[in-house]
């Protein structure tokens, strides 16, 4: 199949109708970055020991906020390990009695340093 010049011809110029102004666009949009770069190499220079300075605050700052949310986390997973412990039915289906019991309260003043036998009325099964 031979192609005639009106085909080869028509195809060029739609071609360069196409093709120029993406290619002038590419080209512009490269000589706008050059630019810039020339331009701003001096400032991040000159200004590289603030901006290192200003990185390193904000990855301690992240690292802060996420050792305070596993804090957080830990903290209500200890408060729920204390209700379940106080609240827990042994195999008798009573509270828990005596010894258990005391040594709940005990681990729970130690580690809050105030007493909850005041706050709740429990008394000690001796």
């Amino acid at each position: 199949m031979e192609l005639s010049n009106m085909t080869l011809l028509s195809a060029s110029l739609s071609a360069i109708v196409i093709g120029g102004p993406l290619v002038g666009m590419m080209l512009f949009s490269f000589l706008a970055s050059s630019a810039l770069v020339i331009v701003c190499s001096p400032l991040f220079l000159l200004f590289s020991p603030l901006l290192l300075g200003v990185g390193f605050v904000l990855v301690a700052t992240l690292a802060g906020f996420a050792i305070a949310a596993a804090m957080g986390l830990i903290g209500l997973s200890m408060l729920g390990w204390a209700a379940k412990e106080t609240t827990k039915f042994g195999e008798s289906g009573y509270r828990m009695r005596g010894k258990e019991m005391d040594y709940c309260i005990d681990k729970l003043s130690a580690t809050t340093g105030y007493g909850i036998e005041s706050m709740h009325g429990i008394n000690r099964v001796k």
